[in-house]
Order: structure tokens, then C-alpha cells, then sequence
């Protein structure tokens, strides 16, 4: 059994889905507005009996586990795995020994971090050296129920407090010192707590367990802020302050603002506005802007208003633009079409604070205007020319130089073309110069961000490897993808759209296509699909290899069965092998049909039941896809190339004596 079977046999589809979506029981399926389009009547179903869910709406997409938490968590396969592989306790690849063992570290040092929090905490709430931390937090305006949200703490000022409290309780001083939570003295002699008099400031993952702590100076000592270092469980660099109870909100709104401190923070969360979250003082990284994606696909950054928060604005939308650069990507349209589309993963924005001021304050002394400054908040390219152009004299040719020196780079990056041609002539305007001459000295050639995936997980087995419809179908476009374009037109003739991803029903043979299918330029892709199967050949140089490489190492071995082909299947030559995938996509498409038609029949049964005013819409539908099932029936009629035999689950094609 592959790592993506035992997954899907352990979940249960409706306990995933719901844990996104509010379900409401309609009859045996479960239904909801669907959480990828704006509706006001549920369209969104999903089949506990199938296994499946599907939009009956505008979206008019559907899948598995797999395909719902990819759409709801923004993230590719590999992302999906190694969350559902988590969610149902299996291991992507075999543990060793040295894993096993770094395991229970890291379980032991999130214990011992739970437990320190619980102590400073405690400390703070009773103590009468906790007096100092309450009222500092009582003059910044932070109220109890944001203490304890945050689970806030103090830190006594005392040399070995928290070490002697944590060893008296059964911890290892080894792990202890390893948490970061005391620090090993100079002559070796003992041990001394990193915090000391000091506002304790749990730091949160984005699944609620404490990875380290930020603790605040309550005087004119320095650093102000002190962090926990570096440790099995907490690197800086990739945690976001905050996200664990920011998530559902970012989600909710569409929107993660991204400030700079702590106090930020809490004094957002304290004023209902929860889509808040902090970098923890520096700018962001690579790895917080990828966590940020599955989240939500816009953010704006809100970093303090003077020239150190400036610049770190600056790298941070350097960086976001680097990181979440241009792709061109293959999307579904409810048709069943693939058409390209060239865009950010993000809307990244930028928002100006008033000079001298930070989101704390902004956000205690005026809600409203912090709501405003969201809603007005610069797209980052807008950011960019107001930021430079402020600084330079645009009358002198020097100055016209440094702009377009500046400039041209972010405009570069611009993946839609519209857009890209807007900036370019405002920056002609503003520098008085022919936008010709803009686009002569740049070149304009963009950047495409390269994807890295990490090498990990259960590798299936040859001889359980089943080549069923999909997996023909699939292969035999690897090898040919010449024959996409006879391909299309065969299903044209019937009415049908081209083949698309919503054709494959496993997940890992979607992923395959997909990735395939965008591994194609736009030129290649326009012209497999509009020009002769003579013009398009050349696409039979698609670099399969480096195709492999952008998968995840999961589906590597899939990848190499699919080029490998049938065991034992004979050589076809290009006409006997176009013919082949014609039929097989001809079925792939009958399969669809049949499928969404049975949904509906389930739907239509659980309407009459429940005194439903859907019935009719649904029969509706049924026609139209019957329709659709005739025009594929009639075709399929029509070919005599293949044997029609059905095993129970296995579909069969039989070309002289070899099957499938």
C-alpha cells in the first residue's frame, strides 16, 4: 500500500472537511457554502460514501482529501502530504534510530517550554515581583483576558529561579540547557536562567505548542528584547509571533498583516482586529513568507515609520517578490478548460504609518484609523516608486538615472503584462523619458522563481503498481505529449471540453498532469493544443528529467512506472498509440460523467426526502450530463480498436493478447 492509500484509508473525509468548513447533514452527504467561490445557496457537497466532495456551483470542481486540503491550505502535493500524513499519524519514510531520538528531544523540550511558560505565567498573575511586569503591562494598556491569551509571564530576578524550579520537577539540566531556557557558565562550574527580571513573552507555533520566548527589559537594560536561541524547536527565522491564534482570521478576512513587534501584537488581538501577526523585530524570511501562503494569499506589511522600519520594508518586499515570484500556471475553468494565467502567489501591499508612530500606538489611539491604513495600504510596486521618487530630485538627469536604476528591477518582476506596462509608462512619465528607451535599456527579462522540493517518503512497490485508465492515459502523454492535440479535437467532435485536471481522480496522478501540463510554455502549450501535431512536435523535447525533479520525491517512483509503461505491453507506433489514448480519455471522461451524475442522483434522493426546492435544478443537471454521456457513448460505439472489458476495479484494454 502506498504512503497516499494508507493516508486516505486512516482519514475520514468528512472529519477533514469539517474542520474548514461548517457541514450541515443533508440527507447521507454533508453540505456547506462552498469555501472556494462567494455563494449564498450551499453548492458544495461532500459524499462520505465516495469518499469525494464536489462544487455544484460556479467553482464546479471537486476531488479527494487530497485536492480539498491542497485548494483550502494553498499548498502543493508535497504540501498536502506532509500534512495529512501528520493529521493521520504516518510516517513519509522509514525512521531510523537518529530520528527516533530527536523525536523525543523535541518532545521533551516542547514539554519543558509548555511548563516554563506555565511558571512564568503563574509568577506574573501572583507574585509580588510579578508587581513591576502588571503594572507595565497595565500602563500599555493590556488588559488580563490578553494576558492570558497570551499566557504573558515574568521572569524573576534570580540567577537560577527557573533552572532549579525545572530540575526540581524531574527535567534534565541537559535538556533544560538545550531548550535555551538556561545557559551553561563560563568555567563550567553550573548554570545560570537566560531571562531575569524580565516581561516573558511565549513564543508560539502555528499549531499552539511553546518553541521558545521573547522577554522585555523592564528598565534601561540592553537588549531590550532578548529572544530564546536557537534549538531543536525554535529558529527565529521561520516562526511568526501570533500566527497560532491569527490563523482563523487570515483565513476569515483574506488578509495577514505583518507588523514588527510583540506589542503590536498583543494590542491588535486585544482590539478584535486578530489578522495580526509579528516578524519579531527583523524582516521577513523566505521561510515565514511560504508559511504565510497557506494561510492566505494577500498580506501587508506594517513595520514601524522610521528609516531602520523603512529599509526593513523594503528587503522584506525584496524578498517577497523574489520568493513568491511570477509563475504562469495552468487553472481550471469551470468549463473543464485549462487556460494559463500569469500572476504573484501573493498580493503583497504596504502600509504607511504616520511618522513617528507604530501599530501599537496607531491601533490604542485609534482603531479606526489603523482600519483605514489597511484599506489604503500600497501595492508594493506603488510603495516602491513612492519611496524612491521622495528621496531623489526627478529634474536632473542624475536623478532621473538613480530612479530608473531603482525601478526598472521591481517592474521587472511584474508578472502580468498589463500591469508591467502600466509602471513602465509611469516611470516614463515621471522621468520625462520615452518609455522605448525604458524598455531598450532594460531588456525586460523576468525571473522565474524555481521551486525546491525536500527529498523524503514511502516509495510504492512495483508489483503492487496498478496501470488503470488514468495511469494509461497519463503515460502515454509523458512520452507523446505530440498526441494532446489529437487528443482534444476527438473530444471536441463529441461536445467535450480538452482533457483537464478534473479528469484524474488520484491525487498523485493530478499532481503528475498538472505539474506536466505547466511544465509546458505558453507558446508550447497554445500551439499542442490549437496548431497541427507537425508544428507541436517539437514538444516531444519536454525535459522529463527536470519535470521529475519539480515533483515531489514522493511521487518519483510514480513518475518512473508512468514512463516505464505497462509491464510487458508491446511497442504501438504513434497512430496505434493515438487511437489508444483517444478511448482511454473517451472513458476518463465517461468515468466523470457517470460519477457526477450518481452524486446528483444521491442529491436529488436526499431533496425528495428532505422537502428540498432543488429537485428540479438537479434534474437539470442530470440531463445535461446525460447528454454529455450519450454524445462519449456514441463515439466510443463508433471505435472498434479496443476490447470493452471491465474488471471490478481494474479498467482492461487489450491490444494483441497483452492487457492493461
Amino acid at each position: 500500500m502506498s504512503v497516499v492509500d494508507e493516508i486516505k484509508q486512516k482519514l475520514d473525509r468528512v472529519e477533514v472537511v469539517s474542520s474548514y468548513v461548517a457541514l450541515k447533514k443533508a440527507g447521507r452527504n454533508y453540505k456547506a457554502l462552498c469555501p472556494f467561490h462567494t455563494e449564498k445557496t450551499p453548492s458544495f457537497v461532500v459524499f462520505p460514501e465516495g469518499q469525494s466532495w464536489h462544487c455544484f456551483g460556479a467553482c464546479g470542481t471537486g476531488g479527494d482529501v487530497f485536492t480539498f486540503v491542497m485548494r483550502q491550505e494553498n499548498q502543493d502535493f508535497a504540501g498536502a502530504l506532509r500534512l495529512l500524513a501528520q493529521r493521520a499519524g504516518v510516517s513519509l519514510k522509514p525512521r531510523t534510530e537518529a530520528d527516533l531520538a530527536e523525536d523525543k528531544l523535541k518532545k521533551r523540550l516542547r514539554e519543558i517550554n509548555e511548563r516554563a511558560a506555565e511558571y512564568f505565567h503563574n509568577l506574573l498573575l501572583n507574585s509580588t515581583g510579578g508587581e513591576g511586569v502588571r503594572s507595565y503591562l497595565n500602563q500599555r494598556e493590556i488588559n488580563r483576558e490578553t494576558i492570558g491569551r497570551f499566557q504573558l509571564g515574568y521572569a524573576r530576578d534570580d540567577w537560577q529561579a527557573l533552572g532549579d524550579y525545572l530540575q526540581e520537577r524531574g527535567y534534565q539540566r541537559e535538556d533544560i540547557l538545550a531548550a535555551g531556557l538556561i545557559i551553561e557558565r563560563e568555567d563550567s562550574s553550573g548554570h545560570y536562567d537566560r531571562f531575569r527580571g524580565r516581561l516573558i513573552i511565549p513564543i508560539r507555533d502555528e499549531r499552539g505548542g511553546v518553541v521558545g520566548f521573547g522577554a522585555r527589559a523592564l528598565d534601561d537594560s540592553t537588549p531590550k528584547y532578548i529572544n530564546s536561541p536557537q534549538t531543536p524547536v525554535f529558529d527565529k527565522s521561520t516562526v511568526l509571533f501570533g500566527l497560532d491564534l491569527a490563523k482563523g482570521a487570515i483565513r476569515r478576512e483574506g488578509l495577514a498583516v505583518i507588523v514588527e513587534g510583540y506589542m503590536d501584537v498583543l494590542t491588535a488581538h486585544q482590539h478584535e482586529i486578530a489578522n495580526v501577526v509579528a516578524s519579531m523585530g527583523t524582516a521577513l524570511t523566505e521561510a515565514q513568507l511560504r508559511l504565510f501562503t497557506r494561510f492566505s494569499k494577500r498580506f501587508a506589511l506594517a513595520l514601524d515609520a522610521d528609516a531602520a522600519g523603512y529599509q526593513a520594508t523594503l528587503r522584506s518586499a525584496a524578498l517577497a517578490q523574489e520568493t513568491l515570484a511570477e509563475r504562469v500556471v495552468p487553472v481550471p475553468t469551470p468549463g473543464g478548460l485549462i487556460k494559463y494565467e500569469s500572476h504573484l502567489d501573493v498580493d503583497i501591499r504596504i502600509i504607511t504609518l504616520p511618522q513617528g508612530q507604530d501599530p501599537d500606538k496607531v491601533i490604542r489611539e485609534s482603531p479606526a484609523l489603523w482600519v483605514e491604513l489597511v484599506e489604503s495600504a500600497l501595492p508594493i510596486v506603488e510603495y516602491y516608486f513612492k519611496a524612491v521618487t521622495s528621496e531623489l530630485d526627478l529634474d536632473s538627469p542624475k536623478g532621473k538615472a538613480e530612479a530608473v536604476r531603482r525601478l526598472m528591477p521591481v517592474i521587472q518582476e511584474i508578472g502580468n503584462a498589463v500591469e508591467r506596462t502600466h509602471y513602465i509608462q509611469k516611470l516614463a512619465r515621471l522621468v520625462r523619458v520615452d518609455e522605448r528607451t525604458l524598455l531598450r535599456q532594460a531588456g525586460m527579462k523576468g525571473k522565474m522563481a524555481k521551486r525546491r522540493k525536500e527529498e523524503g517518503g514511502a516509495l510504492p512497490d512495483r508489483e503492487e503498481f496498478t496501470f488503470g485508465l488514468e495511469e494509461y492515459c497519463l503515460s502515454t502523454l509523458l512520452k507523446r505529449p505530440h498526441l494532446l492535440h489529437s487528443l482534444d479535437e476527438a473530444l471536441r467532435d463529441v461536445g467535450a471540453d480538452g482533457l483537464n485536471v478534473d479528469d484524474f481522480v488520484q491525487a498523485e496522478n493530478r499532481e503528475i498532469f498538472a505539474s506536466w501540463w505547466e511544465g509546458l510554455s505558453l507558446k508550447e502549450g497554445l500551439a499542442l493544443r490549437q496548431a497541427c501535431p507537425e508544428r507541436s512536435r517539437r514538444a516531444q523535447d519536454i525535459d522529463l528529467e527536470g519535470l521529475r525533479g519539480e515533483l515531489d520525491p514522493t511521487l518519483h517512483p510514480r513518475f518512473d512506472l508512468l514512463l516505464e509503461g505497462p509491464k510487458g505491453a508491446p511497442p504501438l507506433d504513434d497512430d496505434r498509440a493515438e487511437k489508444a489514448l483517444i478511448e482511454g480519455a473517451l472513458r476518463l471522461r465517461q468515468r466523470k460523467l457517470q460519477r457526477l451524475v450518481e452524486e446528483l442522483r444521491l442529491l436529488q434522493g436526499d431533496a425528495e426526502e428532505l422537502g428540498g426546492a432543488a429537485i428540479e435544478e438537479y434534474g437539470q443537471v442530470v440531463d445535461s450530463y446525460r447528454s454529455a454521456l450519450w454524445g462519449i457513448s456514441q463515439a466510443l460505439a463508433a471505435r472498434s480498436f479496443f476490447g470493452r472489458r471491465e474488471a471490478s476495479l481494474n479498467w482492461r484494454l487489450e491490444i494483441g493478447g497483452w492487457k492493461v
